[in-house]
Order: C-alpha cells, then sequence, then structure tokens
C-alpha cells in the first residue's frame, strides 16, 4: 500500500525506500546511495542540488518555475519556504485576526511552508519534493470558518481537488517517468493508474483512492448519516492501495477525520468571537447589530451539537 498525507493544514507524505543498487537515468552514482542532507555539511547546497536535480524532468523543471513564482508573490525566495523536517509535509496554517473591540471585522491570511524529510535518499527526496511543491503550488484556498465549509466538499477537494492529492501523486509518477530508471519504477503505484496506452490516468487514480476495503460499510454509514452517501459513488470495498500516513487509513475515511477535527476547532474559536461580540456594546450600529445575529445563526447551525 501507498502511505501518503491528508491534505488541510498539515501534509504528509511518506514514500516506499528503493534498493541501493537501482541507477536513474539521469541521477547517478553518489546521488543513489544515503541521505540527500549527507552530501555536505550546508543544508543550503543540499537544497540547491536537490533543486537541480528536480529540474532535469521536465515536469520538475516547470513546478519548480511556478513554485518560485508563487513564493515571489508572498515575498520570499523558494529556499525561504521549503525546509528540512523530520517528515516530508506541505504545512499550511490559517491565521484569523480581529480585534475583540471590533469582532465582527474578521481577516484572514494563509502561510505554507513545504517540510522534506532529512533522512530520505536522493529519489525519495526528490519525489517528495515533487509532491509537496504540487500541493504548494496548486492546493486551492479555503476557509473553514467560511458558512460554505462542509465534509462533502473538503473529503472531494482533499482527494480530487486542484493540489489535491491525487494531482501530487499524478506529478510524482511524472517525475518518476522522467528521471528513474524501469526497474525503479516498476516498484511504485504508478503502474496501477496506467490507461491501456501506458499514459497515466487521473480518472484511474481518482478510483484508486476510492478504495477503502473493509472500512467500507463503518465509512458509508458515516456518509449516509450526514446525508452525503450519493456524492461518493465512486467509493468501493476494493482493496486498499493508498493509506493516509497521518491517521493510518485510507483517505476518504482520513479526510473525514481530518474535517471533523477541523469543525471541532473551528467551533472552539468561533464560541470565544461569540463572546466578545456578547460583551461588546449592548446598544451599537444596525449593521453591527446584524453582523452579530448572522455570526451566532452560523455558528448555532453547525457547532450546537458539537
Amino acid at each position: 500500500m501507498k502511505y501518503c498525507g491528508l491534505l488541510f493544514f498539515t501534509f504528509i507524505l511518506a514514500f516506499p525506500l528503493y534498493a541501493v543498487e537501482e541507477k536513474t537515468i539521469h541521477i547517478e552514482g553518489q546521488y543513489t546511495r544515503g541521505s540527500w542532507m549527507d552530501f555536505t555539511s550546508s543544508t543550503e547546497l543540499n537544497f540547491k542540488k536537490l533543486f537541480e536535480l528536480l529540474s532535469r524532468s521536465r515536469t520538475g523543471e516547470k513546478l519548480m518555475k511556478e513554485a518560485q513564482y508563487k513564493a515571489a508573490r508572498m515575498g520570499h525566495l523558494l529556499t525561504d519556504v521549503v525546509k528540512v523536517g523530520e517528515t516530508s509535509l506541505t504545512d499550511t496554517t490559517l491565521v484569523r485576526k480581529f480585534s475583540p473591540h471590533s469582532p465582527e471585522h474578521v481577516i484572514y491570511e494563509s502561510r505554507s511552508v513545504v517540510y522534506i524529510n532529512r533522512t530520505l535518499s536522493w529519489d525519495d527526496a526528490l519525489l517528495d519534493l515533487a509532491h509537496e511543491l504540487t500541493h504548494f503550488v496548486y492546493r486551492e484556498s479555503f476557509n473553514p470558518y467560511s458558512e460554505h465549509f462542509n465534509a462533502k466538499d473538503f473529503i472531494r477537494s482533499t482527494i480530487e481537488g486542484e493540489g489535491g492529492e491525487v494531482q501530487a501523486f499524478l506529478t510524482e509518477c511524472r517525475v518518476l517517468k522522467e528521471l528513474f530508471s524501469s526497474r525503479v519504477q516498476s516498484r511504485s503505484h504508478c503502474q496501477k493508474i496506467e490507461n491501456d496506452h501506458g499514459q497515466l490516468s487521473y480518472t484511474r487514480a481518482v478510483e484508486l483512492f476510492y478504495h477503502v476495503g473493509p472500512y467500507y460499510d463503518s465509512f458509508a454509514k458515516q456518509l449516509q448519516k450526514r446525508d452525503i452517501a450519493s456524492s461518493f459513488s465512486a467509493l468501493k470495498s476494493e482493496k486498499i492501495n493508498f493509506i493516509s500516513s497521518a491517521y493510518g487509513v485510507p483517505y476518504p475515511v482520513a479526510a473525514l477525520m481530518e474535517y471533523d477535527l477541523v469543525l471541532n476547532k473551528v467551533c472552539e474559536n468561533d464560541k470565544k468571537r461569540l463572546v466578545y461580540m456578547q460583551q461588546g456594546p449592548k446598544r451599537g450600529p444596525a449593521s453591527t447589530s446584524m453582523a452579530q445575529d448572522k455570526f451566532q445563526e452560523s455558528y448555532s447551525s453547525r457547532c450546537s451539537q458539537k
């Protein structure tokens, strides 16, 4: 089974290790042995080499340029947003700001940092980098505090959405094909999503992500309870191919678990904001009163049973 991470504030991904005797098409010798962080004592130089190796693939070159452009729009260099970590993940944090004196006015800021596992071999680090940069560049922004935030869209976005797990896996597979030998490629899950012409299939990848094996019955009941089961006709009890390393369960199941955790936190924070509103002036502008009433209604509908 493929172990991948779950998208939201934190995306975690783990890849199977390849045998050290394997050679790559473009990456030979020292780049097939040892950790990528063992190359030099300088983290900056190690990342420079990792970026250079990824750029040797057509897919990687395009991805690197788009990642650099996005980082620049955030006022950073790519080296500012890609760092060494204990595991590979894209950590996206939504910061909500409001004044206790004016809690009806809220400002949201989104920040993302990519981490690459320091212990990985060069080939695994390259694939992780391709995967995580796909999340960084293409992941659709969303606001869990929005009244439109819901379980159905969250699950689908996590798996099928722009910059989601399917797209990140496809990017990884393209880099794998462009940089690595056929022997290395044969050890990945990428061949499972090829069509009859040997081309990577988005549709096939989506199908495999919805294979939940023995979790099918219990998960289907959860979807039915929420009245969203009809939106996941692709869900199957077939053999699991992709497991979330964050939760140790198939992706759809993990996404719903993540949604519930996020919503619980949202309700906890909204409760604090509601208290600030209720402690404000008893009489205020009509617009402020209307904003408070609307927020109270939204909070009650989403969080009354939490």
